[in-house]
């Protein structure tokens, strides 16, 4: 008696229990089977968002006669150095916020005289990336620029006319990021080399180009002021830069 009801007993909690432990190695098999599946399918990680420090070349070509005076091929050629930081990201998309600095100068001879310009300019803008591959992305940004033009005239008495001024504009840019050294896992933390071209537009709001001797007190070279117009620096542009990437 004793013994047919302890065999009931169990046969019993095994059948009430077969469903949970049937359960169980369920979802223990699918937890093994989550863990296995990588967190970004892509496989883009640090490749994607990351902080990336530049530095290169700008050349924009300039075809305003107000640039004449200090060109003789109508071409700007500008150090260009930048940082950015990709802060977002979904699939193969990212956005980052990017500051530029571009410094450059060019002179030529105005009949007499010797006309030289200096031309720094700051640049703050979004840039959106698409990853084509893991190590190719096509990007394009437009963003405002803050210009300080520094344009001087020197005559052969020794007397310089000067005309500074800040200029607003913008740059409207798209090309191509390729990383040619790296680790091919996203989750790497070390540097990342990249070179970057682009290409695009860049304007600048116009300043007037009329010049008087830069001291107070020399002895003007002329009876009137040197009058050489407008001078916008805008015109097509593109870049090409190398870069090292951290997260």
């Amino acid at each position: 008696m004793t013994c047919r009801y302890w065999s009931r007993l169990v046969a019993g909690a095994t059948c009430a229990l077969a469903p949970l432990l049937a359960g169980g190695r369920a979802i223990a098999a699918a937890a093994d089977v989550t863990s296995a599946e990588p967190a970004a399918p892509d496989g883009l990680g640090n490749h994607q968002r990351n902080v990336r420090l530049e530095i290169g070349a700008r050349t924009q070509f300039i075809k305003g006669s107000g640039f004449d005076p200090f060109s003789t091929n109508d071409v700007l050629p500008q150090l260009s150095l930048g940082a950015s930081w990709a802060f977002w990201s979904r699939d193969l998309l990212s956005l980052a916020a990017v500051a530029g600095f571009d410094y450059g100068a060019s002179s030529a001879s105005l009949r007499s005289d010797k006309a030289s310009i200096d031309v720094r300019r700051f640049l703050l803008a979004p840039e959106a990336r698409y990853h084509v591959l893991r190590v190719l992305a096509l990007t394009a940004k437009v963003g405002p620029t803050l210009t300080r033009e520094a344009a001087e005239v020197s005559g052969p008495l020794g007397t310089a006319m000067l005309k500074t001024g800040w200029k607003f504009g913008f740059d409207a840019t798209a090309g191509a990021a390729v990383e040619v050294w790296g680790y091919a896992n996203g989750a790497s933390t070390k540097p990342r080399l990249w070179l970057m071209g682009e290409g695009g537009y860049g304007w600048t709001s116009a300043m007037n180009l009329t010049f008087k001797p830069q001291e107070a007190g020399a002895v003007p070279q002329r009876l009137r002021p040197l009058d050489l117009g407008d001078l916008s620096v805008s015109g097509p542009l593109f870049r090409i830069t190398a870069g090292l990437s951290f997260w």
